[in-house]
């Protein structure tokens, strides 16, 4: 297999990344990632990595200066409580904090996610003195979150809600129903 290894093209997901990045590393051959986007998957630690998008870093650095500019001083952050999940909001709270801003209630959500279990997390939510809300999610449950969030009344006035890239990911791949059932 070594020799007959050219490069390995994938995984979707960052946690796969990670564990995939080990192997590469082992074989000394490329991993060509187009979708792990977890900051801690640096060319330090894994070599053979390459990553054809943007790490959270970036995208974490927006959505500071987003709260930043419109000075919003806690938010919540509501996100996939993986590597990739944890990594994540754990810059966005580094990005955060160079702005004198903070994550001030952070809501992890299971990978193996039911609507109960996020209905559960939204009323915590809701609970939360803050209104501003980051989503970052995997765009398999983003759409789930969203629509429990519309009906528990937490996308009216008076809630912000910023969602990663996970939203652009769907909003590129699928038709959005409009809420009066016409596509």
């Amino acid at each position: 297999m070594d020799n007959d290894t050219v490069a390995i093209v994938g995984p979707q997901q960052s946690v796969m990344a990670h564990a995939i990045s080990y192997i590469a590393n082992e074989l000394q051959v490329p991993l060509l990632s187009f979708a792990a986007t977890d900051p801690t998957l640096n060319s330090l630690q894994f070599p053979y990595f390459v990553r054809t998008t943007q790490s959270d870093l970036f995208q974490m650095s927006a959505v500071a200066e987003i709260i930043g500019y419109y000075e919003w001083e806690d938010v919540i952050a509501i996100y996939i409580d993986d590597d990739h999940g944890r990594n994540g909001v754990a810059v966005l709270g580094d990005k955060l904090a160079e702005k004198r801003c903070k994550i001030s209630y952070k809501a992890p959500i299971s990978p193996k996610v039911g609507r109960n279990e996020i209905s559960d997390t939204l009323l915590q939510v809701a609970l939360m003195e803050s209104r501003v809300i980051i989503l970052h999610i995997y765009a398999t449950w983003g759409l789930e979150v969203v629509d429990v969030a519309r009906k528990m009344g937490m996308m009216e006035i008076g809630y912000v809600w910023i969602a990663t890239d996970w939203l652009s990911t769907v909003l590129d791949t699928e038709s959005i129903p409009s809420s009066n059932g016409k596509g």
